[in-house]
């Protein structure tokens, strides 16, 4: 039996792009108070007792230098409104919050508005996931908005439809 191909990243994107995710950004705030935040999809809830959300960030990512200095972040869920909000945050630029609504929150991370549900979180534990950090934080606070989310699948965003599958 021969040996199988190394899986290659484009591989893994095209097969991690068939799931289905809503749209998350990050954000934190420096001890010296430069803000910081990037879109992710990587987000998990990890236990409710403590209350603990697990999020993955790339070791490039300026945020996550920002959140390890700070120990605090908050993490939003978008809505279906919020499509240039995801691509302000998932670019490079350096003056995000220039057209980003936002209060900075109890934890002292910036807290955008129109979001479908945001928390702040201290941080809790680190992780090594290869080219990515895995930051646990433990929820101090939420803020839920509610309405619909925006998703991403496949390469593109995405919204839900009108009809919901009887659960």
């Amino acid at each position: 039996m021969s040996a199988a191909a190394p899986i290659t990243s484009t591989d893994l994107r095209a097969f991690a792009g068939h799931f289905a995710t809503g749209v998350a950004v990050v954000t934190s705030r420096s001890p010296e108070g430069d803000l910081a935040g990037v879109t992710i999809n990587a987000v998990t809830s990890l236990s409710l007792d403590p209350p603990l959300f697990l999020i993955c960030l790339d070791h490039k990512s300026n945020t996550l230098g920002t959140l390890l200095a700070s120990g605090h972040f908050c993490l939003h869920f978008l809505s279906k409104g919020q499509t240039e909000v995801s691509k302000i945050f998932a670019s490079k630029r350096e003056d995000k919050f220039t057209e980003a609504s936002y209060r900075i929150g109890e934890t002292g991370s910036p807290v955008l508005d129109g979001v479908l549900a945001a928390a702040e979180c201290r941080l809790a534990e680190i992780c090594p996931g290869g080219d990515h950090t895995i930051i646990i934080g433990q929820v101090d606070k939420v803020h839920i908005h509610g309405g619909e989310p925006l998703l991403y699948h496949r390469g593109a965003y995405a919204a839900l439809e009108q009809e919901r599958l009887a659960a």
